[in-house]
């Protein structure tokens, strides 16, 4: 990305990177809704091999129960950002590479993850669309 595009798009990833925030927020709440609307549908996830796709706020909420729960039962508390790049942006649609790391309760480390987040502005409103990730060796 040039100095040049990188100034054009400031607010853009700006916008981009409170979404991703507002994303992990959701999340750590325990709060389906709550991370759902952070969200565009429908949603896409890359992970493992797979490829699921979500069409609407109210199937991800109901398929994603039984994960948040294995989830919180592994011990997990919360996640947070190791590493937020943005190497590709547009007005609309921005590539964000992360690095992110799941914790216990205590704050321990339970696992690092790299990830590729496709977030988009749709209708104003800026939310991840797609997910593509695993788990960093």
């Amino acid at each position: 990305m040039t100095a040049r595009s990188l100034h054009d798009f400031t607010h853009v990833v700006k916008e981009a990177r409170a979404a991703l925030d507002a994303f992990l927020d959701g999340l750590n709440s325990h709060d389906l809704e709550k991370w759902t609307s952070t969200l565009h549908f429908p949603q896409i996830r890359v992970h493992e091999g797979a490829v699921t796709t979500w069409q609407n706020p109210e199937e991800y909420i109901r398929s994603s129960q039984a994960e948040l729960e294995a989830l919180l039962a592994s011990g997990w508390h919360h996640s947070t950002w190791d590493e937020v790049e943005f190497p590709q942006v547009s007005a609309d649609q921005v590539h964000a590479q992360v690095r992110f790391s799941r914790h216990d309760a205590e704050g321990s480390p339970l696992g690092v993850f790299d990830s590729i987040y496709v977030v988009t502005r749709q209708n104003g409103r800026w939310g991840v669309l797609a997910r593509l990730g695993y788990e960093a060796a």
